[in-house]
């Protein structure tokens, strides 16, 4: 079964969006609504708002989308608050997520050396701490502030770190270039974020207010434009005919066919536009950039690659989280069970006990559905429900309920139907098990085998929390603007 990868798209639009220059008085309250389309067709609002009391500014950012989804839609929402002092202290960060009918929410709380974590997720609480980001950073006010003080001044460029509240507070560079001034007074400019490779312009009217937003995208131009919040709210609902999985098939004609059965593979990979594509080298890939922009990516079933130092010391590859929640007894007993229908005996090893519950999960997941949008786990345990991305993380929990580390990965499979398109690489993803401190490739969407040579991998993620994924954020370079050529298939 193949599917797309949601979290890729949501990650991206909530990250391009948020990089939105904004410039405003870090204490003058302000409440502001746009339209977002894609392609030229609209498809979501976004809600932009700073709240003054007292001696707490709340500064606020609510997006939501429907896209079309091969057929069906889907919707997609993230909100977030974040609370701080008037001097830029913050005190506390909230993150409310939908991704059709799954939910997730996660409240941070900065205390003196450490930020306290409370997830959830699929009914299920995971409370945690982190370090706090290492300073220095801006917090959303002080970025108004800042660059209010910047254009005030006539600066022609400005700079900045700040965190990505949407991306598990990651911290993220800021730029954003003047390129023209109106005798108005407005003026444009080129915005970039280093969690995504995809810069913006940006049209900022005389008293500092995003006016419009635009951003290139490879399956259509995305724009943000200011609006009213009945106008936005109203764009929202026609995003379903939107449908980003067909504008990113990747045709490759009948050289395809062979790969599903093949045990190993040559392709080309080069970008319609811009740079050669960022392709890793891991599990069963290995790439190697030629001239031209040209990347060759060779796909063997029978290789595996070599864990780092610091992936085989990662105990987030073991550690139970919010969606791949390994210490569930629902979980854990269904791993058991898995094992003993194999017949594997407490001490099989690590590969035969892979291989058991990758099948596992394949029988296990009746309901092959594409109606399920991101859940966790135990989740899936429950309703035995969910396309490639279910599979792929009750695999990772199940590998990681056994003391197998375990990872997702996202990419490319190839598909001789989907979607209205044949002979198509399609969005997809899978997982791969750290066995013998080797990363070894299993697709619990396979019936009859582990792992084919049409796969080609983007990006891989622990998946430690209830996070749209920045693992998966520079993929969007990707979707839709690569051409793919099977050279060889045995």
């Amino acid at each position: 079964m193949r599917c797309p990868e949601w979290r890729v798209w949501s990650a991206a639009i909530i990250a391009l969006l948020a990089s939105m220059a904004r410039a405003g008085d870090a204490v003058e309250p302000r409440d502001e609504w746009f339209i977002v389309s894609i392609a030229g067709s609209d498809c979501g609002w976004l809600h932009e708002q700073v709240r003054v009391d007292g001696e707490r500014v709340v500064t606020l950012s609510h997006m939501q989308f429907t896209l079309g989804r091969a057929g069906a839609s889907a919707v997609m929402e993230v909100g977030w608050d974040f609370e701080e002092a008037p001097a830029g202290t913050p005190s506390s960060c909230s993150v409310r997520q939908r991704s059709g009918d799954a939910r997730s929410s996660v409240r941070y709380r900065f205390l003196a050396g450490e930020v306290e974590i409370e997830e959830q997720a699929g009914g299920r609480d995971v409370r945690r701490s982190m370090p706090l980001p290492p300073r220095p950073w801006l917090t959303p006010a002080e970025v108004e502030r800042e660059t209010q003080r910047a254009r005030g001044g006539g600066a022609g460029q400005l700079a900045y770190r700040t965190v990505d509240p949407a991306a598990g507070l990651r911290i993220v560079d800021m730029t954003a270039t003047r390129e023209s001034v109106a005798a108005d007074g407005s003026s444009v400019w080129k915005t970039t974020n280093s969690s995504l490779p995809i810069p913006s312009r940006e049209e900022i009217d005389a008293s500092g207010r995003v006016v419009r937003s635009i951003t290139p995208l490879p399956v259509g131009e995305m724009v943000a434009r200011r609006s009213t919040e009945r106008a936005a709210r109203a764009a929202a609902r026609g995003g379903a005919q939107l449908d980003l999985i067909g504008r990113s098939l990747v045709t490759v004609g009948a050289a395809g066919e062979r790969l599903p059965r093949a045990s190993r593979a040559v392709m080309s990979v080069r970008s319609v536009h811009g740079p050669p594509p960022a392709l890793e080298s891991s599990g069963a890939q290995v790439t190697k950039a030629l001239e031209g922009g040209v990347v060759e990516v060779s796909v063997d079933t029978a290789r595996s690659s070599a864990a780092t130092e610091t992936e085989r010391k990662d105990m987030g590859l073991l550690r139970s989280s919010v969606l791949i929640d390994c210490d569930e007894p629902a979980v854990r007993e269904l791993a058991a069970s898995v094992l003993r229908a194999a017949g594997l005996a407490a001490d099989a090893t690590e590969a035969a006990r892979a291989e058991a519950l990758r099948a596992g999960v394949f029988r296990f997941i009746a309901n092959k559905s594409m109606a399920t949008a991101f859940a966790g786990a135990s989740e899936v345990v429950r309703t035995k429900s969910g396309d490639c991305s279910e599979h792929a993380v009750l695999l990772a929990a199940l590998l990681r309920a056994q003391g197998i580390p375990a990872r997702v990965a996202s990419g490319m499979v190839y598909a001789d139907h989907f979607a209205g398109g044949d002979h198509v690489f399609v969005w997809h993803m899978w997982t791969q098990a750290m066995l013998g401190g080797r990363w070894h490739d299993l697709d619990a969407t396979l019936e009859s085998r582990a792992f084919h040579p049409g796969h080609l991998l983007l990006a891989t993620s622990v998946q430690d929390d209830a996070q749209l994924d920045a693992d998966f954020n520079a993929i969007v370079a990707v979707m839709g603007n690569v051409k793919i050529e099977v050279l060889r298939v045995d």
